[in-house]
């Protein structure tokens, strides 16, 4: 999971890229008890404040805030309206999520209606989605 802050004179530009496809793999070897997938829903609606990541780099302050909000047990629709939200929330003005497989259109507007993102998939050797927000 990577990231970069670009100045310009005029304003800060946040760009922060997300793997999906790693989040997918490392969830995939956890083995959940009832009690961990109660508490991953609950923790779902506990988030820290922005504030509480100073001094860490955007990408690393949004991969934090969301480590806690993802779940494999979420549909990908979900878990992608979520890091577009926190991405809102943390002023990040384009977000790259880097995909396993490409999404599809009935996904992708149900993302868009979701969100108000301005969405674009590119599809090649990596699947990613461009939210400009």
């Amino acid at each position: 999971m990577t990231g970069y802050l670009d100045s310009t004179d005029k304003q800060n530009h946040h760009v922060v890229s997300f793997d999906y496809t790693q989040f997918l793999c490392e969830s995939s070897r956890q083995h959940w008890t009832f009690f961990e997938a109660l508490t991953a829903q609950l923790s779902r609606f506990k988030r820290r404040q922005v504030e509480s990541y100073e001094g860490f780099f955007p990408s690393e302050a949004f991969t934090l805030s969301v480590s806690h909000s993802l779940s494999s047990l979420y549909s990908d629709v979900s878990n992608v309206v979520t890091l577009v939200e926190e991405a809102k929330r943390q002023h990040i003005e384009a977000l790259n999520v880097f995909l396993p497989y490409a999404l599809d259109a009935v996904e992708l507007d149900k993302i868009r209606r979701k969100t108000g993102a301005l969405i674009t998939q590119h599809e090649g050797d990596r699947d990613f989605l461009q939210v400009n927000l």
